[in-house]
């Protein structure tokens, strides 16, 4: 891959990632305790279950590479860092 590809990539991770960001309480009233996709700021798919979420990603023929992968956890769930 070359440089310039890299980049362009790295550019529309960051584009996806400040979508994300910035519709994050409207994104976990829908996603809530569910793994999403973003891809050029839309949600592409999304699974309750870590397996359901590659096998539907594999079907529709995705790079998961090439994908922004968040999840929103339950709001009874604490984690410890």
């Amino acid at each position: 891959m070359e440089d310039a590809q890299i980049l362009e990539l790295l550019k529309i991770f960051e584009a996806d990632n400040e979508w994300t960001s910035k519709n994050y309480e409207k994104l976990r009233k829908k996603y809530e305790g569910k793994i999403f996709a973003v891809k050029n700021k839309k949600i592409i798919h999304e699974a309750e279950t870590i397996e359901d979420f590659i096998d539907g990603l594999e079907k529709k023929r995705e790079n998961v590479a090439l994908l922004l992968i968040e999840t929103i956890p339950p709001k009874n769930v604490s984690f410890i860092l």
